[in-house]
């Protein structure tokens, strides 16, 4: 088999999806893909790499792993709709070391399963949030870091990696041997600070749009 694509129209608002296509990274092949899935999808806006491209469920072309693919979306008139990089912590087999005082406030969460972090002054003002969604089979063992905010007014005081220690050393002692995170391709703050934790950038998945 050359390759495959999947597409469907979105009911609620009726534009046609490219849930995902492999071609091999033949460039050939994938045009060819773009081209049935068009004519398939009818004269519509369309989207593209719609489906998940991680265990985790995150949607989007993995544009630095396949660059073929991204070349034959643009050249079919695809132009990026969204891109998030994608980071991956592994968890040793010894837990990451527990933060220092003070420690968030942790309540657990259903419908995901996860846990959200509260982290306060000494007078009780918020100081940090964060979220993260708890290990699963389904997820390969990975805990996702769904969000972590540091209030304006904190920022620049070492509050953020504090509060990503606690979720780190959480995570692990709850069964997580990795943890991701994904955050808007111009979100540099947030990238150093996951790259200061040792998390690591695996690449930047793209979602594609094209307009009629």
């Amino acid at each position: 088999m050359a390759g495959v694509v999947r597409c469907q129209v979105r009911a609620a608002d009726g534009a046609g999806l490219i849930v995902w296509l492999h071609g091999r990274e033949d460039l050939e092949v994938i045009a060819a893909l773009i081209a049935l899935a068009r004519a398939r999808l009818g004269d519509r806006v369309l989207y593209a790499c719609t489906g998940p491209a991680t265990a985790t469920g995150i949607p989007g072309l993995p544009t630095g792993h396949r660059p073929v693919t991204a070349r034959a979306l643009t050249a079919a008139g695809f132009t990026q709709a969204s891109a998030q990089r994608y980071f991956l912590r592994d968890l040793p087999g010894a837990p990451p070391a527990p933060p220092a005082y003070p420690l968030a406030d942790v309540t657990v969460l259903t419908e995901p399963n996860g846990w959200r972090f509260e982290l306060t002054d000494t007078d009780g003002q918020p100081l940090a949030s964060a979220t993260m969604l708890a290990p699963a089979s389904a997820t390969a063992g990975m805990a996702v870091l769904a969000q972590l905010t540091v209030q304006s007014r904190q920022r620049r005081r070492g509050i953020g990696s504090h509060l990503l220690a606690q979720c780190l050393n959480h995570a692990h002692v709850h069964g997580a041997d990795h943890v991701t995170a994904v955050i808007p391709e111009n979100g540099t703050a947030a990238a150093r600070l996951l790259a200061g934790a040792a998390f690591l950038l695996l690449d930047t998945l793209t979602v594609y749009h094209c307009r009629p």
